[in-house]
């Protein structure tokens, strides 16, 4: 089976973006990751993205073409403020695979240092204690902030 060309592969990836943005914005969401991907099966999940992520695997698709792929999908959920985060899994016998999922930015904020500018993916250990918080105005309004004089006493 031949593989698409790179602007078809972006293309794919633009397209495939859509239903991922739509599923990470569904609304409701106890949980801030939604899958839409599982390394570990390839008939788990019906979601475009994964079909394509095994379908990559599959048949060996030139680096370029993936890139061209993760690219495209990643740069379309960056520009609707949703993240794309790797769930790094360990098994028994030392066998190792990734979920991957999206969170909506516009309703969780991260735990951690992350820079949606630089990278559009987040790799998490799913044991990990950071992770994902709600955002919240009234947070963001009672956050206790430093006077300059405190500053420079906590310094000194």
């Amino acid at each position: 089976m031949a593989h698409p060309s790179a602007a078809e592969a972006a293309q794919l990836g633009r397209d495939d973006s859509k239903e991922a943005i739509d599923l990470a914005r569904s609304g409701g969401q106890m949980y801030p990751v939604v899958t839409i991907a599982d390394g570990a099966d390839h008939h788990a999940q019906t979601t475009a993205f994964h079909k394509r992520w095994w379908r990559q695997q599959d048949e060996h698709w030139p680096a370029t073409v993936s890139e061209a792929y993760n690219d495209a999908f990643t740069r379309e959920l960056l520009d609707a403020k949703v993240a794309v985060v790797e769930l790094a899994f360990d098994a028994a016998g030392g066998k190792k695979w990734s979920n991957v999922g999206v969170v909506d930015l516009q309703q969780w904020e991260p735990t951690f240092p992350f820079d949606p500018a630089s990278t559009g993916w987040v790799q998490q250990d799913p044991r990990s204690r950071v992770g994902w918080r709600r955002r919240s105005m009234l947070r963001n309004l009672f956050k206790r902030k430093k006077k300059p004089d405190e500053e420079k006493s906590l310094t000194a």
